[in-house]
């Protein structure tokens, strides 16, 4: 063989190894797109459009064969979020009939090499699509079957409505059945922590603060009057709808409700609120929700604004310099890196056109915070979390306060990567 036509079967060899090699590689893979769920709509896969979901399923290479891999197809409700059969919010269009806005999910880390004809042959059913995502070099693929009764048996995140137990694939969390902003224990897999705390975090809290003329008033989590209303379990995530209206110092403040949505490494809670114009009479609201953490002292703090070099957790000097951690509606994180193979991202989003004042909130026992009770963990701290004030009353608004959280997710000490990654979801190329 001719020097230069070897080369380039060499090369082209290589290239063959390297596609089946690395393309379901999760070690190739950064953290943030390990935990990614990858969305299709029904616009973007125009042979499924306005046709029943039923007869389809999705595939991807894995061991060298064709195989069946956890997908659902989502119908979306009335405020854009997924539609809950139970739940109070309708649906757009028709349940089960797959449409422009539905959305077909699927983990971004179960796509596979792209395949061989000879894979593609004699599978049972006929391939309507193939998906790609091309990033760093490397492709990934995922197929879109007609016809195939394979199905996968995993489950990345089930919700029990009976006990409020969320059993996900690097988590549990035990909520309040009837009530699922109330946290009663969350535990990470294979995180370490110490005999005196066992777990990451104390609990959750929000805390609604109100001001009229000299009267003040704080609403808490439990006192938030939120009713669980119904569950939609599927193999890639679960979603749990509930409704919430809340009044303080006698004034109608917010009506609406939320579809908390649960999977592999993450927790989102959407909110769909309408703030009618009679909260115009209070002289002051903010809402904070906060994660309190537990014997997390050391650990790195930083915010999308602000320095670089991390604030370091459970120090005097902290409360002097958590000030200049900030963060804005177009700089929408805050992050802690525990040290202990463990990193997290708390993210602000919301609907275009509703523009509230975003800031970041920080507070720690050793920097002279009182406690932030109820507390589970005495002496618990490290409590941050995003805060909103300047409320538009008189509008409607989405209000997704989510959780990303994965083994090193800083890289290092490079958290902005994740970031845009998490922002920035990978592009899907349909053929």
């Amino acid at each position: 063989m001719p020097l230069t036509l070897k080369k380039l079967y060499v090369a082209f060899v290589f290239s063959l190894l390297s596609t089946s090699l690395f393309a379901n590689d999760t070690s190739q893979m950064s953290p943030a797109r390990n935990l990614e769920i990858t969305i299709v709509t029904g616009k973007e896969l125009p042979k499924l459009l306005n046709k029943s979901a039923e007869p389809y399923s999705v595939m991807a290479i894995s061991d060298n064969k064709l195989t069946a891999i956890p997908f659902q197809f989502d119908d979306l409700n009335i405020k854009g979020l997924v539609h809950v059969p139970g739940g109070k919010i309708s649906v757009q269009g028709q349940v089960g009939i797959f449409e422009e806005n539905d959305q077909l999910a699927f983990m971004y880390k179960d796509m596979g090499p792209k395949a061989t004809q000879e894979q593609l042959q004699g599978i049972e059913g006929s391939i309507i699509s193939e998906l790609e995502i091309s990033e760093d070099g490397i492709q990934r693929y995922a197929y879109v079957v007609e016809g195939n009764s394979q199905r996968s048996d995993k489950h990345y995140a089930h919700y029990n409505f009976e006990t409020g137990l969320v059993d996900a694939e690097s988590y549990t969390l035990q909520v309040d059945p009837e009530h699922i902003l109330v946290w009663e224990d969350w535990i990470i897999k294979g995180f370490e922590g110490t005999p005196s705390a066992p777990n990451v975090l104390d609990t959750m809290k929000v805390r609604i603060k109100a001001k009229l003329g000299f009267i003040k008033a704080t609403l808490h989590n439990a006192i938030v009057p939120v009713n669980t209303l119904a569950v939609k379990n599927g193999p890639v995530r679960a979603i749990v709808e509930a409704d919430a209206t809340i009044a303080i110092l006698g004034i109608n403040l917010a009506q609406g409700g939320l579809t908390t949505t649960f999977t592999a490494q993450t927790i989102e809670y959407p909110l769909f609120v309408f703030f009618p114009s009679a909260g115009k009479a209070l002289s002051a609201l903010s809402i904070d929700v906060t994660l309190d953490y537990v014997d997390f002292e050391g650990s790195r703090y930083r915010t999308a604004l602000g320095p670089k070099e991390p604030m370091i957790t459970g120090s005097k000097e902290a409360e002097k310099q958590r000030e200049k951690y900030t963060t804005d509606l177009d700089n929408p994180w805050i992050a802690i890196s525990s040290g202990k193979n463990w990193d997290m991202f708390f993210f602000f989003f919301r609907n275009e056109g509703f523009d509230p004042t975003l800031s970041a909130v920080y507070a720690d026992e050793n920097a002279g915070d009182k406690a932030n009770k109820p507390e589970r963990y005495k002496g618990s701290n490290s409590e941050l979390g995003p805060s909103i004030t300047d409320i538009p009353f008189g509008s409607e608004g989405i209000l997704n306060f989510n959780l990303y959280f994965a083994p090193d997710l800083w890289q290092g000490n490079n958290p902005e990567k994740a970031a845009q990654q998490i922002m920035n979801p990978a592009k899907v190329i349909v053929h």
